[in-house]
């Protein structure tokens, strides 16, 4: 198992905070893919009970960020290159090229601002070398867009794989040499949204979405 060591929990927290708990440390880098989890030693770190572990562990295999199978112990999931590739990505484009086009009537300065800050954030993230606030910024700022679009159905479809694709972000982020690379990509889709061009955007949302690849894709 990792070095990392969780902390020990109070008695309110049970379930829903371990979970959230052992989310955050993948999604931080502190749990990498591949790295064990055993259920025993997490309870004796945490100070609670083994059957609330077994939940939240139920509970983050369903949502594609912990692996078990039979008779092996539990680790934190891998993302495939190939993943990335053919299903990730391409999932990505259809619904954020398809809620932009929906959502540019409903754009205008307040909603230009509100993805401006979210580019903000990145910016200060890279400055302050925090990956982990960089990517909770870019995935505010796709959601953001999707939430526009007025389609919740939408919205939930990209909900479902958000884990996935956080994961992915938090190791592909790991590779990058300068990180303000990160915001300015977006400062390039918030440019071709204040020019209101769907053709524009939708080129630029294709080129953005391309350079999200695995290191072994």
């Amino acid at each position: 198992m990792s070095p990392f060591r969780f902390d020990e929990q109070k008695a309110t927290s049970l379930r829903h905070k371990i979970t959230d708990d052992i989310r955050k440390a993948i999604f931080q880098g502190k749990l990498n893919p591949g790295d064990r989890l055993r259920e025993v030693e997490i309870s004796k770190q945490m100070g609670v009970s083994r059957g609330p572990v077994r939940e939240a562990i139920r509970m983050l295999e369903q949502e594609g960020l912990l692996v078990s199978l039979p008779y092996k112990e539990t680790t934190v999931a891998e993302i495939s290159g190939e993943e990335v590739r053919d299903v990730l990505n391409p999932i990505r484009l259809i619904i954020e090229t398809y809620a932009i086009r929906k959502a540019l009537p409903n754009i205008g300065e307040r909603e230009l601002e509100k993805l401006a800050s979210f580019v903000a954030d990145m910016k200060e993230g890279a400055a302050q070398r925090n990956l982990d606030k960089i990517v909770d910024s870019d995935l505010a700022f796709h959601e953001y867009v999707i939430s526009l679009a007025g389609m919740p159905g939408l919205l939930g479809t990209w909900t479902s794989i958000y884990n996935r694709i956080h994961l992915h972000f938090t190791i592909q982020g790991q590779a990058y040499e300068d990180l303000n690379d990160l915001w300015k990509e977006h400062d390039k889709l918030l440019q071709a949204i204040r020019k209101g061009d769907p053709e524009h955007i939708s080129a630029a949302w294709a080129e953005h979405v391309g350079t999200y690849r695995s290191t072994d894709a």
